[in-house]
This record gives C-alpha cells, sequence and structure tokens, in this order.
C-alpha cells in the first residue's frame, strides 16, 4: 500500500521548493521595483525581502522591511509609502489559483 503522508509531504515539499520560492523572489522584485518613496540612502528598497512561509499550519510568501523603519513605511502618511501590501495583494489571486491547481479544492 502506498504511503499516502508521504506522497502528501513530497508535493508540498515540491510545491514550496519550486513555486513559494519563485513567488517569494517575483514579490521581492516588484515591491523593490515599485517603491513609491523617493530613496535617500537606498537601505529601505535594498533591505525588502521576499521568502518563504512553511510552518505546520501553513505555507506561503512573506514580505517584510528589513530596516527599523519599514513599518513607519507602510503605516504613516495614510499608506501613501506602502508596497508590502499592495504587492502581496496583486499576487494573492494567481498564488492561490496555482496553489489550487496543485491542492485540489474549489475553483
Amino acid at each position: 500500500m502506498p504511503d499516502v503522508q508521504a506522497a502528501k509531504d513530497r508535493l508540498i515539499a515540491r510545491f514550496r521548493d519550486t513555486f513559494c520560492e519563485k513567488y517569494a523572489a517575483e514579490a521581492e522584485q516588484i515591491a523593490k521595483a515599485n517603491a513609491p518613496w523617493t530613496d535617500r540612502t537606498g537601505d529601505a528598497r535594498k533591505l525588502i525581502k521576499g521568502s518563504v512561509i512553511d510552518d505546520k499550519d501553513a505555507i506561503g510568501i512573506q514580505l517584510m522591511h528589513r530596516v527599523e523603519y519599514g513599518p513607519y513605511l507602510e503605516r504613516d502618511g495614510d499608506g501613501k509609502y506602502a508596497i508590502l501590501k499592495p504587492t502581496i495583494e496583486g499576487l494573492r489571486a494567481s498564488f492561490f489559483k496555482i496553489a489550487r491547481e496543485v491542492f485540489g479544492g474549489k475553483k
């Protein structure tokens, strides 16, 4: 009898290592290219990081600032300088469409 859990684990690992890595890198590129602020040092733009989330209950991507003032860029000025959420929101539909195709579920 086939080991269903092992097959499931391989599928998840493959999805994470290919698709999620691709989307995390794409999100990072998009955010860096479209950040709406004017650079002073270039650090805020350069240090935007896309990465894969892989824990017991979830798999996906995240996008974050790696400068201490990153949260201010996202929140202040009524979101005038926000780039993380708009980037993730722009990729959300295509990400979940492909995830549903891989894992099944509602179309």
